[in-house]
């Protein structure tokens, strides 16, 4: 067995990995930027936090190209992770106000779309 084809196929499934784990772990988000994340994504600020979607609780929405006699709504969570460790909940209702204040952040819902798994769109301000 040589030595090349393994260090090749371990290079490989290394760099496999690190694609399969960039959802979301590493990225940073700057104050004013906005990310995409999916469930289970999370992105850094500035601070040390760390702000994660947790799960969509509850979707009722009408999808595109269907005809429903109301719009529905959406239930997201999401945790904000602080530097110091504190952790808080924020709980997103598509139909309600789209801004909530968590630690040093404003946190805002701009959108979710209808893909399997969600994908919000955030964006974060200094508070």
């Amino acid at each position: 067995m040589k030595p090349v084809p393994f260090a090749a196929s371990l290079a490989c499934a290394l760099a496999l990995a690190a694609c399969a784990h960039a959802g979301g772990e590493g990225r940073s988000l700057a104050a004013g930027q906005s990310a995409q994340l999916h469930p289970g994504d999370s992105v850094a600020l500035p601070d040390r936090s760390r702000l994660r979607f947790v799960q969509v609780v509850n979707d009722s929405r009408c999808r595109p190209n269907v005809q429903c006699i109301r719009a529905g709504e959406a239930v997201l969570a999401f945790e904000l992770t602080g530097g110091d460790g504190a952790k808080s909940a924020l709980s997103f209702d598509t139909s309600a106000e789209p801004r909530q204040r968590a630690g040093a952040w404003v946190v805002e819902l701009q959108s979710l779309d209808f893909a399997e798994p969600p994908q919000a769109t955030v964006k974060v301000e200094a508070n």
